[in-house]
């Protein structure tokens, strides 16, 4: 019967139906929701989320089909538009702020699913920075693991202080790229 009404649904949605839509809104904006915001952490992001993926299913109704499971391509279109909402947040400025955050809470809580993604984060982040330069990583290693100010990096290695900002710019931009692979391990700071 169930599998009647959603064939029924996706015929109606399929020609323009307002009504279809409103009905298919009504059954899963809520799950989609509660999904989305497991993953985000953030009820604004989620509801977002949720707009952004009925908006999907409605500039896309032609190409619905009967066969297929609604609720999965539901769920799946959502999960690409989490995963664009972490791409994002990777490239704000805020990612500056992601070890720190895990230095200060995450650490501190010793619930052992954080524990195991605090030490994931750490391990990615060791691999990236291989990627940089020997000058970029000892000055991103001052600055964001040892707390030193610009201004003090400079001090010490006899350099410019727009040298040190140079460094840590390209520094993170070659750690936001790489990280940017590992999405699920930002769901924290968003």
């Amino acid at each position: 019967m169930k599998k009647t009404i959603h064939i029924e649904l996706i015929r109606k949605l399929r020609k323009g139906s307002h009504e279809a839509f409103n009905a298919c809104y009504d059954i899963y904006a809520d799950r989609l929701y509660g999904f989305i915001l497991v993953h985000t952490k953030s009820p604004s992001i989620a509801e977002d989320i949720v707009q952004e993926t009925f908006l999907k299913l409605w500039s896309n109704k032609e190409k619905l089909t009967e066969e297929g499971d609604f609720k999965s391509m539901l769920f799946t279109i959502a999960g690409n538009l989490i995963i664009d909402a972490f791409r994002k947040q990777i490239n704000k400025p805020e990612f500056e702020d992601y070890i720190k955050y895990f230095d200060n809470e995450i650490v501190a809580d010793n619930s052992s699913e954080e524990i195991i993604y605090y030490d994931e984060f750490l391990e990615k982040l060791t691999l990236s920075k291989r990627l940089l330069t020997e000058g970029q990583r000892h000055i991103f290693e001052l600055s964001r693991e040892s707390g030193l100010s610009n201004k003090e990096i400079a001090s010490k290695l006899g350099i410019t202080e727009q040298t040190v900002k140079n460094h840590l710019s390209a520094a993170l931009k070659t750690l936001r790229t790489e990280l940017s692979k590992y999405n699920y391990l930002f769901t924290f700071i968003i």
